[in-house]
Formats: structure tokens, sequence, C-alpha cells
């Protein structure tokens, strides 16, 4: 039964994990990178399109580098930027609790990561376009699935 509900599962965490709500939370990591920005130099900062506080290298005026992203929802993002998104190797701290470790791409997961749930359970393996492709999930119980 497990390993019929991982696809919907993963499916449904990464979905929630990429909405972008009509109305943005402000929470408090994104309220301390506000203070935080006051006292940088303009060129070690940038506040994004979708309000999110970009703080790491700049290279022509562009997000882009080593960086962390801090969301208005509190999501956080450190590791590689191009062009503002996540891209290249970092770590996400999803504001509903999940963490993801590992590649991305345009701001996607992309390539082989570790992403851990809410719950505990923890997926390692492919991720392409943002969607688990193939690995293995190991439930808190002990039980394991595999992604094909």
């Amino acid at each position: 039964m497990k390993k019929q509900l991982l696809p919907l599962l993963l499916s449904l965490t990464l979905i929630a994990c990429t909405h972008a709500p009509d109305t943005i939370r402000i929470d408090q990591p994104y309220l301390d990178a506000q203070k935080q920005i006051q006292s940088l130099p303009t060129d070690q900062y940038q506040i994004l399109p979708n309000r999110s506080i970009y703080i790491g290298e700049l290279k022509s005026g562009e997000a882009t580098g080593y960086g962390k992203i801090i969301m208005p929802d509190g999501s956080r993002y450190q590791g590689a930027v191009k062009k503002g998104l996540p891209h290249g190797f970092g770590r996400s701290e999803i504001s509903s609790g999940e963490i993801y470790e590992g590649e991305h791409k345009n701001g996607r997961f992309e390539g082989r990561g570790r992403l851990i749930l809410s719950d505990g359970s923890t997926f390692i393996g492919t991720f392409k376009d943002h969607k688990v492709d193939r690995g293995e999930i190991f439930f808190p119980d002990g039980s394991r699935g595999v992604s094909r």
C-alpha cells in the first residue's frame, strides 16, 4: 500500500512546495532578513520580483553566484543561484516543514537530491522538473518503498 501511495504523496508535497498564494503571509525569517539588508551595501542584496530577499553575490547587478533567498512565507534557500533562482546545489527549507538538499535548475528540483518530508519520511533519488523520478523513500517506522 505504501508503495502505491509514494508517487501521489511526493507529487502532492512538491506541488505544495511550489504553490504561490495570492496573499502572502509574512514570517519571522523574512522580517529578520529585511532588518539585515538595512545594514548591507546595495551590491550585496536584491529584492526579487516575487518579493523574496536575496543576500549574496551579484554579477552585473543580477542575483547570480552563491547566496541565500528568503521568501515572505519564511521558506529559505541557500546555495548556488542564477538570475535570482536556485540553480546548482543547494538546500531549501520550505515553511511547511519539508527540507530538500540537492540539485536545482531554474528554481526547481532537478537531478540528485534528498527530500525530508514533515512527517519524517525521507526520499533519496533523482528529481525531474520538480517531481520525483527514481529513488527510494524511507518511512519513520523503518519500512521503505521504491519509485521507478
